[in-house]
C-alpha cells in the first residue's frame, strides 16, 4: 500500500498547455501593472458602452470628435481612452499591453506612468500648435481647423515607448524609433488626422525625457574599448549588420507602400498625400468650387476640389493602387537582400521626387502668372517638400547601404524584363494617342494632339502626384472611358507581373544553386568549404555537377573563397577548368584561402602563391587541460561555473526566441562598436546562423541573459561529419572576462565526450579558423627551390601585411591569432594562389574589398592614427 501511495504522489507531466500557462503566469507576474492597465482599459470601454448604450447611444461613437476651431478639451482627454467601436478597442488593448510591457521592464512603474502623462499632455498642446502651422503653410487653415478629429491610446503611450528606446540595446533603440517614425510620418502625411500631430509631438517629448533620464546610449562609449577615432561622425545604419539593415530597410519600404491603404482608412484627407483616400469620403464634387479654384479666385479647399475631380474614375484608383503593389514586392526584395529590389525602390523613390516637383512646381506655374508667389499662397511649395521629403531621404539612405544588397538578377533577365516595360509603355501611350486622334469627338472637350500629348504622363502616373493638374478632358463614351482608364491601368498591371517574375526567378535560381552546393558540400570538403554557402557567392559546377567552385567577382578578380568542393576526384581538374572558364569570361582567377594540397598542385602547373594566414587546429581526441599553458582555460572554466553561467548547444532556428533576439543584439553591439563596416567574405554574421547545419553554442548567466556566442561549421569526409570549424565569435561589452576562453574550451570537451562515446563517429579536428591576414610567415612556403621571393611576391606580401596593420585597431586580427594560441593548437598555413604576378596590386585590392567593400579614405586614415599614435 504504501508503494501505491508514493506511485500515486508523483507528479504528472506536464502538458504543453500547462508549460503555456506556467510561462503566462510568470509573465504576468513581471508585467503586472501593463496587464491590470490592459484590462482597466478593457473593462472602462465596455462598462461605459454598456451605459451610453442605455440611453440610446450606438457604436461607433462619433460624437466623441473635435475641431480645432471648434475646440473641446473635455472631450479629446475623453477620447484618450473612450475608444470609438470594438475593432479600435482591441487594437488600442494591443498596443498598450505591449508598450507598457517595454516600458515597464525598462524604466519601473512610476516612470512609465510620468513619462505618459508628461507626454501626452505635451503632445495634445503641441501637437495642435504643429497642425495649425501646417494649415498657415498651406495657406489653407480653415479647411485644416475645420476637420474632425479624436484623439487615441496611441497618444497616451507612445511616449511611455520612446522613453524606453532610450534604456534599451542598440538593436532594440534602432527599431523602436525607425520603424516607429516611420509608421507615425506615414500616417500623418496620408491621413492628415490632427491627432496624428499629437502623436508625433508625444513620441519626440517622449524621446527627450528618455534621453535626459537615461544619458546616452551605450554605443558611445565604445572609443575607450578600441575603437577608433574614424567612426565619428558615421551614421547609425552605416554599423548595422547587413541582416539588420535589410530588415530595417525593407520594413520601412513596405510602411511607405502602405500609404494610400491607410489614406483609404482614415477619416480626415487633409495629408499631403492623401488624395487615394479621398475615394471613400463623404464629400463630392463642387463645381462651383472648382471653378473658383480654377480662375484663382480662392483658395480654400482648393486641394479637396482637384482631388475629388480625380478619384472619381475607379480607374484612376487602380492605377494608384497597383505601384502601391508594386512596392511591396520591391520592399519585400529589399528584405530579402535583393540587388535589384533595393535598386528599383531608389530608381521609384527618386521618380517621386520628380513627379512631385513637376506637378506641384512646374506644371502650375505654366498655368499662372504669379510664378512662385502664386504657388506659395497655394501651398504648392509646402506640399512638394512634405511630398518628395521621405522618398528622398529614403533613396540616400538606401544608396548609402547598397553593399548590403549584394544578390544579383542577372543582366538578361533585367534586360527582359525592362524591353517588356518599355514595349507595354509604348503601346498603351500610342493606343490612347491614336484612340484620342481618331475619335476626338468622344470626349469633352474634343480632343487635339496637343491636349492628348498633355494629358499622357497623367494617364500613368498615381492621383497622388496630380494635385494641381486639373483634367484637360474627360470622355463622354463607354470605350472613351475605358481607354483613357485603362491604359495606365494595364502598363502598371505589366510592371507587377515582371517584378513578380524578377523576385520569383532570382529566389529560385539562387535557392536551388545555393541548395545544390550544399549537398555537394555535404559530400566532401575542407574545414572551411562550408563559407561556400553563404549568400554573396557566385558558383561554377563542374561538368559532372559532383564539385563545384563559390567566387565573388572583385573588379575583375574571380576571387575563390577556399578550393573545389564535393567530389575529391574532380578537385585537380576542377581547379585547371575554373581557370579556363575565368579566362572565357575575361575574369582573373585568384584561389583564397586554399590549404598545402591545392596549393602545390598549382605551383606544379606555374601558379605562385603566398601565405595569407594560419589556421588553428584542435584534435579533440587528444584533448586535455592539465599543465601549466592551459592555466588561462582552466581559470576561465572555474570562473564560468562560480558565476552560474552554463552553454547550451543549439541551433539558431531551436533557440528560444529571446535568445535568438540576444544574439542579434550583441552582433549589432559589436558592429556598432567598430571604426569600418561589418566585415564579409569569410567571415560570417547573423545571417549564416540560421542554416540549420551551423550550430552555437553559447553562454547564458542565471537570468537568462546571454553573455557569449559561438557558431561552428560542418566538414564532412565521404558524407560522413569529420570536423567543426569555428565562425561567429561574438560577446557583450560587459560580460565577464573570459567568457570566449570558456566556450571554446566547452565545445572541444563535448566533442571530446562524444568521441569517447561512439569512437567509430569521433570528430576529427575542431578549427578556430583562420584569422584574415593575421598569422603570415614570410618565411615559410613562400620561397622557391633555391631559397628566393620573387620581387612580386615580397610587394604583394608587404601590401597585405600593411592593410593588416591598418585594420588591426578596428578588427583585431593580430589580437585574435593570439588568442586561438591559447588552446595550444596546430597550424596550418593557408595561401592566396594567382598566375600573373603583374596583377598583384589588383589582387590586393581585390582581397581588401571582398572584406570591406565600403571602407573609404576617411575611415582608413582614421585607422592609421593609432599606429602613428603608438610609435611616439
Amino acid at each position: 500500500m504504501s508503494g501505491e501511495t508514493k506511485e500515486e504522489k508523483k507528479p504528472r507531466p506536464a502538458t504543453p498547455w500547462t508549460m503555456l500557462w506556467d510561462d503566462a503566469k510568470r509573465w504576468n507576474k513581471n508585467h503586472n501593472f501593463a496587464t491590470i492597465t490592459t484590462a482597466a482599459f478593457v473593462a472602462i470601454n465596455i462598462v461605459l458602452w454598456i451605459i451610453l448604450a442605455c440611453f440610446g447611444h450606438r457604436l461607433p461613437l462619433r460624437y466623441l470628435n473635435t475641431t480645432i476651431a471648434d475646440f473641446n478639451i473635455g472631450k479629446l482627454l475623453v477620447s484618450l481612452v473612450l475608444t470609438r467601436g470594438v475593432l479600435q478597442m482591441l487594437g488600442g488593448a494591443l498596443l498598450i499591453i505591449f508598450v507598457l510591457t517595454v516600458a515597464e521592464s525598462r524604466m519601473g512603474v512610476m516612470r512609465t506612468i510620468v513619462v505618459s502623462l508628461v507626454s501626452a499632455l505635451g503632445g495634445l498642446v503641441v501637437g495642435i500648435g504643429l497642425c495649425y502651422g501646417i494649415g498657415l503653410a498651406y495657406q489653407d487653415v480653415g479647411f485644416i481647423t475645420r476637420q474632425q478629429f479624436t484623439l487615441s491610446p496611441v497618444v497616451l503611450v507612445i511616449g511611455a515607448l520612446m522613453a524606453a528606446s532610450a534604456y534599451s540595446d542598440t538593436l532594440m533603440r534602432r527599431r523602436i524609433r525607425l520603424l516607429g517614425y516611420i509608421a507615425i510620418l506615414v500616417v500623418l502625411l496620408y491621413g492628415g488626422n490632427p491627432g496624428d500631430y499629437c502623436v508625433l509631438a508625444a513620441a519626440l517629448i517622449g524621446q527627450i525625457i528618455g534621453r535626459v533620464c537615461a544619458g546616452a546610449p551605450k554605443r558611445r562609449s565604445f572609443l575607450a574599448k578600441g575603437g577608433t577615432e574614424a567612426s565619428k561622425g558615421m551614421h547609425p545604419w552605416q554599423f548595422s549588420s547587413v541582416l539588420e539593415s535589410r530588415r530595417i530597410f525593407g520594413a520601412i519600404s513596405a510602411i511607405m507602400a502602405l500609404g494610400p491603404l491607410t489614406a483609404i482608412t482614415s477619416p480626415n484627407h487633409a495629408g499631403p498625400l492623401s488624395t487615394l483616400g479621398l475615394l471613400m469620403s463623404p464629400d463630392y464634387v463642387d463645381n462651383v468650387s472648382l471653378a473658383d479654384c480654377l480662375a484663382n479666385n480662392t483658395k480654400q479647399g482648393c486641394f479637396l476640389q482637384f482631388d475629388l475631380l480625380r478619384v472619381s474614375m475607379p480607374g484612376g484608383v487602380l492605377r494608384s493602387l497597383l505601384p502601391t503593389a508594386v512596392m511591396l514586392v520591391l520592399a519585400w526584395g529589399v528584405y530579402r537582400g535583393r540587388r535589384f529590389a533595393a535598386i528599383g525602390t531608389v530608381a521609384v523613390d527618386i521618380l517621386q521626387v520628380f513627379v512631385a516637383v513637376v506637378y506641384y512646381l512646374f506644371i502650375p506655374m505654366t498655368f499662372s502668372d504669379g510664378g512662385f508667389s502664386s504657388l506659395a499662397r497655394h501651398g504648392a511649395m509646402f506640399a512638394c517638400i512634405t511630398t518628395a521629403l521621405p522618398s528622398l531621404l529614403l533613396a540616400v539612405a538606401l544608396i548609402m547601404s547598397m553593399n548590403h544588397f549584394n544578390i544579383a538578377i542577372g543582366w538578361q533577365r533585367l534586360a527582359h524584363g525592362l524591353s517588356a516595360m518599355a514595349i507595354a509603355f509604348l503601346a498603351c501611350a500610342g493606343l490612347f494617342l491614336i484612340y484620342g486622334m481618331a475619335h476626338p469627338d468622344s470626349f469633352k472637350p474634343t480632343v487635339t494632339m496637343e491636349s492628348l500629348l498633355g494629358e499622357l504622363p497623367s494617364r500613368f502616373l498615381p492621383i497622388g502626384f496630380l494635385h494641381f493638374s486639373g483634367l484637360s478632358f474627360e470622355p463622354k463614351t463607354l470605350i472613351a472611358s475605358v481607354v483613357f482608364q485603362g491604359v495606365g491601368l494595364v502598363f502598371w498591371l505589366i510592371v507587377l507581373v515582371v517584378m513578380l517574375r524578377w523576385m520569383k526567378d532570382a529566389i529560385q535560381e539562387n535557392e536551388a544553386v545555393r541548395e545544390r552546393t550544399g549537398r555537394l558540400v555535404e559530400l566532401d570538403g575542407e574545414s572551411m568549404s562550408f563559407m561556400a554557402t553563404w549568400e554573396g557567392n557566385q558558383y561554377w559546377l563542374s561538368p559532372s555537377k559532383r564539385s563545384a567552385v563559390a567566387y565573388r567577382v572583385v573588379n575583375g578578380i574571380a576571387l575563390t573563397c577556399t578550393g573545389p568542393f564535393g567530389d575529391p576526384a574532380e578537385w585537380e581538374s576542377d581547379l585547371k577548368e575554373f581557370s579556363s572558364f575565368c579566362a572565357k569570361q575575361s575574369l582573373i582567377p585568384v584561389f583564397y584561402s586554399v590549404h598545402r594540397g591545392q596549393r602545390d598542385f598549382l605551383l606544379k602547373s606555374g601558379w605562385h602563391s603566398i601565405e595569407v594566414g594560419g589556421e588553428m587546429v584542435v584534435d579533440p581526441r587528444s584533448w586535455k587541460t592539465t599543465g601549466k599553458k592551459w592555466q588561462d582555460i582552466r581559470t576561465a572554466i572555474n570562473k564560468a561555473k562560480r558565476e552560474g553561467i552554463t552553454d547550451v548547444y543549439s541551433s539558431f532556428a531551436d533557440a528560444p526566441f529571446d535568445v535568438r533576439e540576444q544574439i542579434e543584439d550583441i552582433s549589432d553591439e559589436w558592429t556598432s562598436g567598430k571604426a569600418l563596416p561589418e566585415m564579409k567574405f569569410t567571415l560570417g554574421g547573423v545571417e549564416e546562423l540560421r542554416d540549420p547545419r551551423v550550430k552555437l553554442l553559447y553562454a547564458i548567466d542565471a537570468d537568462g541573459r546571454v553573455l557569449g556566442v559561438t557558431s561552428w561549421m560542418p566538414t564532412w569526409r565521404d558524407g560522413r561529419l569529420v570536423g567543426w570549424t569555428l565562425d561567429f565569435m561574438r560577446h557583450r561589452t560587459d560580460s565577464p572576462n573570459g567568457i570566449m576562453e570558456f566556450l571554446i574550451a566547452r565545445m572541444a570537451q563535448r566533442l571530446h565526450d562524444e568521441g569517447e562515446a561512439d569512437p567509430q563517429n569521433a570528430v576529427e579536428f575542431m578549427s578556430l579558423s583562420a584569422a584574415p591576414l593575421a598569422g603570415m610567415n614570410p618565411e615559410r612556403d613562400n620561397t622557391d627551390e633555391n631559397g628566393n621571393t620573387s620581387e612580386g611576391m615580397v610587394i604583394l606580401q608587404h601590401g597585405l601585411q600593411l592593410v593588416a596593420n591598418l585594420m588591426e585597431p578596428a578588427y583585431g586580427f593580430r589580437s585574435l591569432f593570439n588568442f586561438k594560441r591559447k588552446f595550444q593548437p596546430a597550424e596550418e598555413p593557408v595561401y592566396v594562389c594567382y598566375r600573373d604576378s603583374a596583377k598583384l596590386a589588383q589582387i590586393g585590392l581585390a582581397v581588401v574589398r571582398a572584406y570591406v567593400p565600403t571602407v573609404t579614405v576617411k575611415q582608413a586614415v582614421g585607422m592609421v592614427k593609432p599606429l602613428g599614435n603608438g610609435r611616439k
